[in-house]
């Protein structure tokens, strides 16, 4: 079996040319890979990961090479295997081994929880180059469970494919003159969309609580010193409450470079009490100059056009979400 082995070329190991023209030397051994996925789940936003369950399955012809012993999980922080279980059947090797891997993900969260996702799991051959093994998809019995992600996620499509890749280096190897290998590679590919309408009403109730409140203060009075000093800090315990309730969201999704759909609604509402308070100051203002009528008339209009522009603003966020899925 060593003897097998060692003359098996590794990856980056060039074959030395014929000494004189003979039989053509056989090719690569055509393995049958396939995947099945089990679970995708501890999605973390703010680890930048997610971690995914799955099968793999080979199948060829000789017994002389274990390409599951041999698979390499690319990029994953963490691997965890079960032992390789081994069949011969149709005269044919069957392997099979089960894994469970985290896999370092780049999350876009700008529309969230309007948000959709591709999960990409990658493996290639880690011992052998391409002139030893080669991958073929075993696309019909490959796939995903439909409760792979929980609940609350729609799964749209799987997809598993099989490529060379290429490696611009030898590994080492002192006989190549050119800095170049290639390996059999495996991309699985899921994607899936988040399912929001319960998720994004928890996230913005407080914010949404914090502006009815703030619309209310139009309602108070400012001919009054006591009255003025009830709206302006019914005004301060909502932007407190908008604060409070955004910090909440990011403990959720994490704190990201980019503004997400959660994060313009917040801010919309912060701005909206803002411009609420400046009211107040110029009812306040009018009622010291003795124009209380106008005071009034200045609220109501304030009330209506600032309610009707704020309303507008969150239909084009979120319709502007939910169009660019």
């Amino acid at each position: 079996m060593l003897a097998i082995l060692a003359a098996l070329p590794l990856r980056g190991q060039a074959a030395a040319p014929p000494a004189a023209p003979g039989p053509a030397a056989p090719g690569p051994e055509r393995v049958v890979v396939g995947v099945y996925v089990t679970q995708i789940y501890d999605l973390d936003p703010t680890g930048g990961s997610f971690t995914a369950s799955f099968w793999l399955w080979t199948r060829h012809r000789g017994g002389d090479i274990r390409p599951l012993d041999t698979i390499h999980i690319l990029g994953a922080k963490k691997v965890e295997s079960e032992p390789t279980i081994t069949m011969v059947k149709a005269g044919q090797v069957w392997d099979q081994k089960f894994f469970r891997a985290v896999i370092p993900y780049s999350w876009e969260l700008r529309e969230y929880p309007f948000d959709e996702h591709n999960f990409v799991i990658r493996f290639e051959e880690g011992a052998f180059d391409s002139r030893t093994i080669t991958y073929v998809a075993d696309r019909g019995q490959s796939g995903i469970d439909p409760e792979a992600l929980g609940s609350r996620w729609n799964l749209g499509s799987f997809r598993f494919d099989t490529e060379l890749r290429r490696s611009p280096t030898t590994y080492g190897d002192p006989t190549l003159l050119k800095p170049e290998s290639f390996s059999a590679n495996g991309v699985v590919t899921v994607y899936a969309e988040r399912r929001q309408t319960v998720i994004f009403f928890k996230l913005l109730i407080g914010a949404y609580v914090a502006l009815l409140l703030a619309l209310l203060s139009y309602r108070i009075k400012t001919d009054q010193p006591t009255l003025f000093s009830a709206r302006l800090g019914l005004l301060v315990g909502s932007l407190f409450a908008t604060v409070v309730n955004l910090r909440s969201t990011e403990a959720v999704l994490g704190r990201t470079p980019d503004f997400t759909l959660v994060d313009k609604i917040h801010i919309t509402i912060s701005v909206y009490i803002f411009v609420a308070a400046v009211s107040a100051l110029i009812s306040r203002h009018l009622c010291e100059r003795d124009r209380v009528a106008l005071s009034r008339r200045v609220d109501n209009i304030s009330l209506i056009v600032t309610a009707a522009i704020l309303l507008a603003m969150n239909v084009v966020m979120i319709s502007n979400a939910v169009i660019s899925k």
